[in-house]
């Protein structure tokens, strides 16, 4: 099973593949899409979703899980953020895979095991759940892969999303 874990931003989009090899995971590919802040939001959408459709084309995951929104930041930036997942919800659903939705919560819970985590300890944790996994990630990177992380373990314990 192959799962592709996208971590939403306007200006960084963190992006994770992960595969199952036997019992273990491994990291496939992973990275951060920086967006070009001085583009206009419809620029950086039709980026956003170009660069995500080449990723599934090239990936063939089985799974893409997108991180839900976090809205603690105010509503002008939910606003935007709701944007982006829609363009990325968007290119799943034209390639018609299974999509996993996830909460906050839930990836740092599934990876670290406190829900109110901070963005560190994911990053910590990550090359110790996945094989081939370098031991330092950025931040939208590490967020990305436990997205992937939580979303493979919910689907491969019927957990639903």
């Amino acid at each position: 099973m192959k799962v592709l874990g996208l971590d939403p931003g306007s200006r960084k989009l963190g992006f994770g593949c992960i595969e199952r090899v036997g019992s273990d995971w491994r990291r496939v590919a992973s990275g951060t899409l920086v967006l070009r802040a001085a583009d206009p939001l419809p620029a950086r959408l039709h980026v956003a979703h170009t660069a995500v459709t080449e990723m599934i084309r090239t990936q063939a995951p089985d799974l893409v899980v997108v991180e839900e929104c976090f809205v603690a930041l105010g509503p002008r930036a939910a606003l935007v953020l709701g944007q982006v997942r829609g363009v990325l919800i968007l290119a799943v659903q034209q390639a018609g895979i299974q999509l996993c939705e996830v909460a906050p919560r839930a990836v740092k819970l599934a990876t670290v095991g406190n829900g109110a985590a901070a963005k560190e300890q994911v990053q910590y944790m990550m090359p110790r759940l996945l094989h081939d996994c370098p031991g330092i990630l950025g931040p939208d990177e590490a967020d990305a892969l436990a997205v992937a992380w939580c979303g493979a373990t919910r689907s491969a314990t019927g957990v639903p999303s």
